[in-house]
């Protein structure tokens, strides 16, 4: 689908004379990145640990939860984590249970209190229910729950849990609800609440309480190291990229330093994954989390359950964790597969959508853990909003993705009064209603919004470029400059650039059945570039020797037999 490129303003000359000592190009990332003062792009460039992460404490409920903690481990009372089932819910409800092992095994506490619940996706649904508090009261005679990535909506559950002498310390960072809970509320986005980092995931909240824990547990006398508690940032990072966190202030630092830590895992788990994903220790990334890591961790959620994923990321013995990993490798196999299928039906059922505001497809067995992957596939198709639902009898069970600039959960409140459940954000959501008549309103409810809220042609897909330079500029102190700007992710991009009028030297398809391109380009001084486009294929049936176009790229490395040289590939080309 054609892009619209949107090339960013150009830094001034006063700009440029206030900061000499910044190469140009460095000084344009910074400022896009709205870094302007040389404070703001010393701490982003060269992060600090202890000048840029906040400390725990500064949570308002931090001492109340650890002193309840405390209080129920001293008793030899039941504790159980209750995560959500992806891999921010997983992760996070590692971190607490690992935490609270290694607190019962220095202090003699007794580690069998410590149990975890994560609620199936299909049969039980999102959040904390009362039937799961009941049943861990009746079953597992749990006194305090701690929820991970989940809690703040589900006020009714926790109540229950306080009429049969629950206590509940909530980890979230959802949207606030209209009424809050009563618990011991661990949440950056509460109202009044001081923590300065409003963009924690999941996990990241899970991480600031088991720092808690370390810090109260080494003021009564255990024996943790100090700087101990960053052991449990591997999985911090894989949790604030598999849940889309904006990589900037705090949690930027977050990712950095738990990449340092995940390029050394000591979870069995992790390692095993490592091996069927076919990486290495020592090169993991961003992209390495969210194409190797993360949809396996997923995958269990999805599939099966998430406690296959959790007990990968909690397992001491090596051949335990190496057959774990071989079961997440295959969940995540028949994950791909089942939803390919979803994808190719819903092409087929779409066919030309031309002239649509809001596209829906339906089909009966469509498993509700695959239609938001299925949704966000279609959309980048599409440039469209859609919904991929999923029929089970007589329930609907949808997810939706949408563009920049349309709000998809307000299609959902449009259609509110024939839906029993909805919820998400403006770009995702998800939706469930009873009766094929309730669904087939719903849909013309939201096909009728979306209609008149957009209009033809502003669903044009855009790039955002970072600034236009020559093929001259590409560099390998360019290169090694941009290096300082990872971890590359949300709301910190991979840097991109735009050069143009570049000469086509050479060209050919690559890959299997042709579906890449590869080109030499040449600059109007004579500079060559190699290139490489993944899925441009069909542009070598448009491309003539000695055509000239205009390129969008990122600048990469291409190592082959040891050698080493700089490349840019392409992700979008202009005639």
């Amino acid at each position: 689908m054609a892009k619209r490129w949107h090339i960013a303003e150009p830094i001034t000359p006063d700009i440029k004379h206030q900061f000499p000592e910044l190469d140009p190009v460095v000084l344009q990332l910074l400022w896009n990145r709205g870094k302007r003062t040389q404070e703001d792009m010393d701490v982003f460039l060269r992060p600090d640990w202890s000048r840029d992460t906040f400390d725990p404490a500064l949570f308002s409920n931090m001492v109340q939860a650890t002193e309840r903690i405390f209080s129920a481990l001293t008793k030899g009372e039941v504790i159980t984590i209750h995560g959500d089932y992806d891999a921010d819910g997983t992760c996070g409800t590692a971190v607490l249970f690992t935490t609270l092992r290694d607190i019962c095994r220095k202090m003699g506490f007794d580690e069998s209190n410590i149990t975890t619940y994560i609620p199936h996706r299909e049969k039980e649904g999102y959040g904390l229910s009362i039937s799961t508090v009941e049943h861990l009261v009746e079953h597992d005679k749990t006194k305090v729950v701690i929820t991970v990535d989940c809690g703040i909506s589900n006020k009714d559950a926790i109540d229950r849990g306080r009429e049969l002498g629950v206590d509940t310390i909530v980890c979230d960072h959802h949207t606030m609800p209209p009424e809050l809970p009563h618990a011991i509320l661990i949440h950056p986005q509460v109202p009044g609440e001081t923590f300065p980092n409003k963009h924690l995931c999941g996990t990241g909240v899970a991480f600031k309480l088991a720092s808690g824990l370390i810090a109260q547990a080494r003021a009564r006398g255990a024996e943790f190291p100090d700087g101990s508690e960053k052991w449990l940032l591997d999985l911090v990072a894989i949790a604030t990229v598999t849940d889309v966190m904006p990589l900037t202030g705090e949690n930027r630092v977050l990712e950095r330093y738990g990449l340092l830590v995940l390029n050394k895992t000591r979870r069995k788990g992790i390692q095993k994954l490592l091996d069927v994903a076919g990486s290495s220790l020592g090169e993991l990334d961003t992209v390495s989390i969210g194409f190797q890591i993360g949809p396996r961790l997923n995958a269990a959620g999805r599939m099966t359950h998430a406690n296959e994923a959790l007990a990968l990321l909690i397992e001491e013995d090596e051949l335990e964790a190496t057959k774990l990993a071989m079961r997440l490798q295959e969940i995540n196999i028949e994950r791909q597969k089942a939803s390919q299928e979803m994808y190719l039906e819903a092409k087929r059922q779409l066919g030309d959508v031309t002239g649509q505001s809001l596209l829906v497809a339906v089909q009966e067995g469509w498993g509700a853990g695959l239609v938001g992957l299925v949704a966000g596939k279609l959309l980048g198709d599409y440039g469209i909003p859609v919904f991929v639902v999923g029929k089970e009898g007589d329930t609907y069970v949808g997810s939706g993705r949408s563009v920049e600039g349309f709000d998809i959960t307000q299609a959902l409140h449009h259609a509110k009064d024939f839906l029993d459940k909805f919820g998400g954000h403006p770009q995702a959501c998800g939706f469930s209603t009873t009766s094929q008549e309730r669904f087939e309103q719903a849909v013309k409810m939201m096909k009728a919004f979306a209609m008149e809220q957009i209009q033809e042609g502003s669903l044009e897909p855009t790039l955002d470029v970072d600034a236009e330079i020559s093929l001259e500029a590409i560099s390998w102190e360019l290169f090694e400059a941009i290096q300082l700007f990872r971890p590359f992710g949300q709301a910190n991009p991979t840097p991109l650039f735009v050069a143009r009028k570049v000469q086509v030297s050479a060209f050919s398809s690559v890959g299997k059945e042709g579906g890449h391109l590869k080109l030499r380009l040449q600059s109007q001084t004579g500079k060559l570039v190699e290139a490489i486009g993944f899925r441009l294929g069909d542009w070598v049936e448009k491309l003539t020797l000695g055509c000239e176009l205009d390129v969008a790229f990122e600048i990469q490395v291409n190592e082959w037999n040891g050698n080493r040289s700089l490349q840019i590939r392409i992700v979008d080309l202009q005639q």
